[in-house]
C-alpha cells in the first residue's frame, strides 16, 4: 500500500500529438478515484515546449476537480511523467547482406520497440547515391549500424559509416545534436568505423549481433538502444529539461513504462499476458510472463496515419468480414483512405465507427503476427519459461492467409489498450479481440480503462505496490473469457443503434490550403557536385542547376605495420608508397631485410594510398575500375529450369541497360508465372548460360538536379541553389509521384499538361495515362484506383476519396491559371515532418 499521507499523484504521458494527464485521488473510504484530461503536445512551432502542453492538461485537471494542482506553473502535488513527444524511436538499421546481418540488426531494432524507418545494406539494389538521397529524407532518432562476422574484412562497415557521414543525417527533434549510432557490427571494424562517423555522431559500441551465420547476440544491442534512447534522444524534445525538476521519478519513454506495468503485474500474477496497444501510427505487442516482458511495434499498423498500410497489407475483403453491413469495396477504401489522410478526425457516423473497429480486428492481428515472428528469431533464454514458443509456431509454420483469425495458444490473459480498444465501447473491444485472434475458450480478455497503463508504469518506480492497486481497482477491466463472449447476445452497439459516434459534429475532412505570395525551393544534389548558376540568375523549369557523377569507392585497410612487424613509429622506414600514390594489385609497397632476408608486402587491392593511421594501418581507397563489382543472378534457379532451357525465356541481351527490378527472364505462359528480376540498376556484362546465370555491371550514376520552380537565384551552396518567385502556393491532401510540371488545363486531357478535373474515375485516370499527361489535379478520387504506385504522372488530390468536386475558391484560383504554367510534386508523407502534395502556380515564368 502507499504511504498513509500520499493522498493524490498527478501523472502525465506526453505523446507525440496529445498528453494525457491523470489525477489519482484517494477517497474517503480508503480507496482511489481517477480524472483524466488531454491537451494538444506542444512539441512543434510556435511553442516548442512539451512544458506548455503539460501545464494545460494539468490546468484542466483542476478546473475539473477543483483541486490546486499548480502553483507559479509547475506541478503543486508528486508529479510523474512519461514521454513520446516525437512519435516514438525511429531507427535506420545498416547491414551487409540483407538475408543475414541486416535481417538479425532488423529485429533487433524491432525488439527494441523502434520504427525502422529504412534498413540500407550493401546488396539491396541501390547505389550508394541513391542510399545517401533516401538517407535525406529521413529524420531518426538513431542509427544501429551492423554488418560483418568477426574477424572478417572491415571494409564494407566503414563504407556503411561513410555512407552515414555522407548523407548528414540529424535527430528529429534536435537537427543540432550529435545523432547517436549504435556499433554492432565486426568487432574488428569498430575503431575504424568510429573513426570514419568522426566527432558528428555519438558512437556507441557492443558486440557483434551476428558474431557468425549460424550465432545471434541480440541482447547487448536492444539494452544500448533502450538506454541511448532514455539518456540522450528523449531529452531532445523541446522543453523536457524543464519537465525534469518537476517529476519525482526519471521521465520513462511511453512504451518501457507500459512495459515495466507488465513486468510488475505479471510476477505477481504467474500469468501468461498478451497485451495489445494499437495507436494511430503504430502498434505495440507485449509477451509478459513471471516478471520478464518481449515487446515488438509494428511500424505500419495503426488506426489513423498508418490505417492505409493495415488496408494494404492484409486487403479490404477481411475487413468487410467483419463488418455485419454490405458495403461495396471501392466505398470501403475510400473510408479507409479519408482516415489516412484526415489521421486526427473521429468518426462522424455509426457506419464510419464500425469501419474503424474492423479494421482494428485486422490490424492487431497483423501486429500480432510480426509480433510472434520477432519472438521466433529469438534465442531461448531471452524469454525462458513462458511456453515453447518454437512448438507454438510449429503448429502453423507458413503464414496464413490473411482472411480469419490468428491462432494464438499459451496465453491465459489477452488485454487490449489505446484509444480504438481503451475509448470503444466493451462490446466492441470484445469483438476486436476475438475477432483478431482464435483463442481458447478459458483465456481472459480485458481492456486498459483509459490508457493509463503507462502512467502507471512510471508510478511503479516509485511505488510498485500503489501501481499494483490502481492496475487492479481502476485501470483493467475484465470483460470475461473468450467463451463468455462466445454465449453473449449480440450487442445493439455493434449494430450502431443508439451509438453516439466521437466525432459527430466534427467536418469530415481536412481542407486544400490556398497561400499566395512568395515562393522558396531549395535545388540541391544529394552530395557536392558541379553548380552551374550564381546568385541573380534568372532560370527556367528546365534549367540544370547542378550535376553529380561522382562515384564512392570502398576503403581497404592494410595493417602493414603488424604484417611487417614494426611498430607504427618504423613504418616509414619500410613503405615503398607515400600518401596520394597510386597501388597496383599485388605492388609491393613495403620493404626491408629481417634476419638477413628480404621481407615484402604486397598490396591486395588496386587503389589510390588515402592515409596512414596511427596504428600502422594503411587505407587504400578502391581504384573506379575495380569497383565495379559484378552482380551475379541464378537466373535459372529463380524460374525453376535447367540453365540448357534458360534461352527461350530470357527478356535481356549483352550491353543492355537496367532499371532495378527489370525482367531478365521470364515464364508467362502454360498456367505458369514465374519471373527473375533484376536487384540493380545497371548493364548486362555477360550472360553465363551453361550456369544460368546473368551478370550486370553497376552503372555510374550521372545526376542532375534542374530548377523546376522559374525564378531567381537567391543564393548558391556547393550543392545546388535556393530559387525564389511569386505566386499561388497550394497545398492539396494526398498524392502520388514527383516534381512535373506543364500548362494548366480545365478538364481537357492533353499531352504533357497538367490537367484539372473536378472527379477522376477510372476511364479519366487511363486516359491521362495512355495521353501522356504531366500531372493531374482532381477534387477527388476512388483510392482503388490510384493505389498503383506508379501511374505514369503525378497525382494531386484536393478533396478526399470518393468527392465529386474541387472547392469553389481552389477552382476560381485554378481557373484564373488556365493556359500558364503549373507545377505540381504529388509526394505525401504524413508522418515524423508532414508533407502534403503541392501545386504551384507560378507569377512569372515558362517552359
Amino acid at each position: 500500500m502507499a504511504s498513509p499521507e500520499l493522498t493524490r499523484i498527478c501523472v502525465t504521458d506526453v505523446g507525440s500529438t496529445t498528453t494525457k494527464a491523470i489525477l489519482f485521488r484517494r477517497t474517503g473510504d480508503g480507496g482511489w478515484e481517477y480524472f483524466r484530461r488531454e491537451a494538444p503536445t506542444t512539441v512543434e512551432k510556435p511553442d516548442e515546449d512539451v512544458s506548455i502542453g503539460v501545464v494545460g492538461a494539468i490546468r484542466a485537471l483542476e478546473q475539473e476537480t477543483g483541486e490546486v494542482l499548480l502553483e507559479n506553473g509547475a506541478p503543486a502535488v508528486t508529479y510523474l511523467s512519461t514521454s513520446s513527444a516525437g512519435g516514438g524511436l525511429a531507427m535506420v538499421v545498416t547491414g551487409l547482406v540483407r538475408q543475414f546481418t541486416a535481417d538479425t540488426a532488423d529485429r533487433v531494432a524491432l525488439g527494441a520497440g523502434a520504427i525502422v524507418l529504412d534498413v540500407i545494406c550493401m546488396n539491396d539494389g541501390r547505389t550508394a547515391y541513391r542510399q545517401i538521397e533516401d538517407l535525406k529524407r529521413l529524420r531518426p532518432d538513431m542509427v544501429l549500424l551492423a554488418g560483418g562476422y568477426d574477424g572478417e574484412a572491415i571494409t564494407a562497415p566503414v563504407f556503411l559509416a561513410e555512407l552515414i557521414v555522407e548523407s548528414e543525417l540529424h535527430p528529429k527533434l534536435n537537427p543540432d545534436a550529435k545523432l547517436p549510432v549504435v556499433y554492432a557490427g565486426n568487432t574488428n571494424a569498430g575503431g575504424y568505423v568510429e573513426q570514419a562517423l568522426g566527432n558528428d555522431f555519438l558512437f556507441r559500441s557492443v558486440p557483434n549481433v551476428r558474431p557468425t551465420e549460424e550465432v545471434e547476440n541480440t541482447r547487448p544491442a536492444r539494452a544500448a538502444i533502450h538506454e541511448i534512447f532514455m539518456d540522450h534522444v528523449m531529452s531532445m524534445a523541446p522543453g523536457y529539461e524543464r519537465l525534469k525538476p518537476w517529476v519525482s521519478a526519471p521521465i520513462r519513454p511511453t512504451p518501457a513504462a507500459f512495459s515495466d506495468l507488465l513486468a510488475l503485474v505479471s510476477a505477481d500474477l504467474d500469468t501468461a499476458i498478451l497485451a495489445i496497444d494499437i495507436g494511430g501510427a503504430t502498434t505495440d505487442v507485449f509477451s509478459a510472463y513471471r516478471g520478464q516482458v518481449v515487446r515488438t511495434v509494428s511500424a505500419n499498423i495503426g488506426m489513423s496515419y498508418s490505417v492505409l498500410n493495415v488496408a494494404r497489407l492484409a486487403g479490404t475483403r477481411p475487413i468487410a468480414d467483419v463488418l455485419d453491413f454490405e458495403i461495396s469495396e471501392r466505398e470501403l477504401w475510400n473510408r479507409i483512405g479519408n482516415k489516412h489522410v484526415h489521421p486526427t478526425g473521429l468518426p462522424t457516423t455509426a457506419e464510419d465507427a464500425m469501419i474503424e473497429w474492423a479494421t482494428a480486428t485486422v490490424a492487431i492481428r497483423e501486429a500480432v503476427r510480426e509480433h510472434l515472428e520477432v519472438m521466433r528469431g529469438m534465442p531461448e533464454p531471452e524469454f525462458a519459461d513462458l511456453f515453447d514458443v518454437n512448438d507454438m509456431l510449429r503448429e502453423e509454420p507458413e503464414r496464413p492467409e490473411p482472411a480469419g483469425r490468428l491462432r494464438i495458444p499459451g496465453y491465459d490473459l489477452v488485454i487490449g489498450s489505446g484509444g480504438i480498444l481503451s475509448h470503444s465501447p466493451r462490446d466492441a473491444a470484445t469483438m476486436m479481440l476475438t475477432g483478431a485472434l482464435e483463442l481458447d475458450g478459458r483465456i481472459e480478455l480485458a481492456v486498459d480503462r483509459a490508457f493509463m497503463f503507462p502512467h502507471l508504469g512510471v508510478l511503479s518506480e516509485t511505488d510498485p505496490n500503489l501501481a499494483k492497486e490502481l492496475f487492479f481497482e481502476l485501470a483493467l477491466v475484465k470483460l470475461g473469457t473468450v467463451d463468455d463472449a462466445r454465449k453473449a447476445p449480440s450487442s445493439s452497439v455493434l449494430a450502431g443503434e443508439g451509438f453516439e459516434p466521437p466525432g459527430k459534429g466534427e467536418p469530415a475532412h481536412a481542407a486544400a490550403q490556398i497561400q499566395q505570395g512568395r515562393i522558396l525551393a531549395r535545388r540541391e544534389l544529394a552530395t557536392e557536385g558541379e553548380v552551374f548558376v550564381k546568385s541573380g540568375d534568372v532560370v527556367a523549369t528546365d534549367t540544370i542547376i547542378a550535376r553529380s557523377a561522382r562515384q564512392f569507392l570502398r576503403p581497404f585497410f592494410l595493417n602493414v605495420s603488424r604484417a611487417m612487424q614494426v611498430s607504427p613509429e618504423e613504418l616509414d622506414g619500410v613503405l615503398l608508397k607515400s600518401v596520394g600514390d597510386d597501388v597496383a594489385k599485388g605492388e609491393v609497397i613495403a620493404k626491408q631485410r629481417r634476419f638477413g632476408k628480404p621481407a615484402t608486402y604486397r598490396s591486395p587491392v588496386e587503389g589510390k594510398l588515402e592515409k596512414i593511421l596511427p596504428d600502422g594501418t594503411m587505407v587504400v581507397r578502391e581504384s573506379p575500375e575495380e569497383a565495379q563489382v559484378l552482380t551475379t543472378v541464378r537466373v535459372a534457379k529463380e524460374l525453376g529450369v535447367h540453365a540448357d532451357r534458360l534461352k527461350p525465356y530470357l527478356k535481356v541481351a549483352v550491353g543492355d541497360k537496367l532499371e532495378r527490378g527489370q525482367w531478365l527472364a521470364a515464364i508467362t505462359t502454360g498456367g505458369s508465372f514465374r519471373t527473375s528480376k533484376s536487384p540493380v540498376r545497371g548493364k548486362v556484362a555477360r550472360i553465363e548460360k551453361r550456369f544460368g546465370m546473368v551478370m550486370i555491371e553497376p552503372l555510374l550514376e550521372e545526376l542532375e538536379v534542374e530548377a523546376w520552380l522559374p525564378g531567381t537565384v537567391e543564393s548558391v551552396t556547393a550543392r545546388g541553389c535556393t530559387i525564389v518567385n511569386d505566386g499561388v502556393d497550394i497545398y492539396g491532401i494526398w498524392g502520388s509521384g514527383g516534381e512535373a510540371h506543364g500548362l494548366l488545363t480545365m478538364g481537357r486531357i492533353e499531352p504533357g499538361c497538367v490537367v484539372v478535373l473536378e472527379h477522376a474515375d477510372a476511364a479519366a485516370i487511363a486516359e491521362c495515362r495512355e495521353t501522356g499527361v504531366a500531372g493531374l489535379i482532381a477534387g477527388g478520387v476512388d483510392l482503388v484506383d490510384v493505389l498503383d504506385p506508379q501511374l505514369g504522372f503525378t497525382l494531386v488530390v484536393t478533396g478526399a476519396f470518393g468527392a465529386s468536386s474541387i472547392a469553389k475558391d481552389l477552382h476560381t484560383v485554378l481557373s484564373a491559371h488556365e493556359g500558364r504554367l503549373a507545377l505540381v510534386d504529388g509526394t505525401t508523407q504524413l508522418r515524423v515532418g508532414v508533407r502534403r502534395p503541392r501545386i504551384i502556380l507560378p507569377s512569372v515564368g515558362g517552359l
